[in-house]
């Protein structure tokens, strides 16, 4: 049963509208693109949080609107001290009678649970990066709906890297890599 007719009557607005765009992305570069065999094809990449069992679901990536580690890691207008360390130059933030430029941010959530392939730490590692550089030039290259959305607001440029974390645990030839990439997007809002 297709449960799209449920959403038929909901507005569209920009944040999901880039979510779905960089999941689909994401979904063709990590996913398709990659031969079932290899260690780094991703089994999960979603909108939202894991819910998988990573020993099941070893390679994921999770796409959010916002961070839930962090509060303050919020959307703000372009001039908003809390995203003023990453400024667009030349940029009039807002126009008289006009709109005004807003950053939307997100993160892309992932982890690598090399568990019951028992690699060496190093391969694993090699492994794990390999992924890591694949997975931030797809985000920095996702394309974006051009459409706004139904309260007028588009999207203005591609998706800006901020910042990210990649780590290890385990040992014992059980390594799990975990990471998130945190990036934004300039929005026009009328």
């Amino acid at each position: 049963m297709d449960d799209g007719f449920l959403f038929d009557n909901i507005p569209t607005q920009v944040m999901p509208m880039a979510l779905y765009a960089i999941r689909d992305y994401l979904s063709t570069i990590m996913v398709s693109e990659i031969p079932e065999s290899y260690p780094t094809r991703a089994v999960v990449v979603k909108v939202g949080r894991f819910i998988e069992n990573p020993l099941d679901k070893n390679v994921a990536i999770a796409i959010s609107g916002g961070d839930d580690d962090d509060p303050d890691y919020k959307d703000a207008r372009a001039d908003d001290t809390a995203v003023k360390n990453y400024p667009v130059t030349n940029l009039a933030v807002t126009e008289i009678g006009g709109g005004h430029y807003w950053y939307r941010r997100g993160t892309v959530q992932f982890q690598l649970y090399f568990v019951r392939q028992r690699f060496p730490e190093e391969q694993a590692m090699l492994y794990a990066y390999d992924f890591y550089g694949r997975l931030i030039r797809a985000l920095e290259n996702t394309p974006l709906p051009s459409a706004k959305d139904e309260y007028g607001e588009g999207i203005v440029l591609p998706v800006i890297v901020e910042s990210s974390t990649f780590t290890e645990s385990g040992g014992k030839d059980k390594f799990i890599w975990r990471g998130k990439i945190y990036w934004r997007l300039l929005t026009w809002r009328p």
